[in-house]
């Protein structure tokens, strides 16, 4: 056998064509997370949402151990601290939130209220900031608050605490998210409408 013949490289047959890829299939996502969920808030009812929905609503202060839930649309609505389901599974959530909140927020709170109740406004909201955080006034009616607390629990304090007349608009700056108090319904339509609006 020749030199040459010996180094010529063996031939074969054309590749053998690869088997078609086939797409795998989705996940139904709703078998693992099905919605189910409703809150009920100020008689109201919300939803369903998934338990992934709810654990972003306590991260984000929405929902607290008070909250009302029901997993059906005909069961009744329970604090979630009375549904050994959610607690358990809202646990993580709850302990992320604290770890948030243990970081402060800056909020601008703007607040105004008619005539009959505008004493009252001014009475009471220095004292309902003072036990959210530290505060001042910068021009009439806008405050700047520094507080640990979430926008839902500044909201709800401010709800209290003021009189039913007085208007609230919170500004949290940190995570550029909007609360109000004494808004009728087609203002906070109005609100959400804008404040998500795309530009384009």
């Amino acid at each position: 056998m020749s030199e040459a013949h010996a180094r010529r490289p063996k031939a074969f047959g054309a590749p053998a064509a690869a088997p078609a890829a086939t797409a795998p299939k989705p996940i139904d996502l709703s078998r693992i997370d099905p919605a189910i969920w409703r809150l009920q808030v100020q008689g109201t009812v919300h939803g369903p949402y998934t338990l992934g929905q709810l654990q972003q609503f306590v991260i984000e202060g929405r929902l607290h151990p008070g909250s009302h839930v029901s997993a059906a649309e005909n069961q009744p609505f329970l604090p979630i601290r009375e549904t050994p389901r959610l607690t358990e599974a809202l646990a993580p959530a709850f302990a992320e939130r604290n770890r948030r909140r243990a970081e402060a927020s800056n909020y601008l709170i703007v607040a105004r209220a008619p005539a009959p109740a505008e004493a009252a406004l001014w009475r009471d909201l220095p004292g309902c900031l003072d036990g959210l955080g530290k505060h001042v006034q910068t021009i009439p009616g806008t405050f700047l608050l520094r507080s640990a607390r979430s926008l839902a629990e500044v909201r709800a304090a401010l709800a209290e605490a003021l009189p039913k007349t007085a208007q609230v608009f919170v500004l949290q700056t940190r995570e550029a998210r909007l609360g109000w108090v004494g808004l009728d319904e087609s203002m906070n339509d109005t609100v959400r409408a804008v404040w998500n609006a795309p530009l384009s």
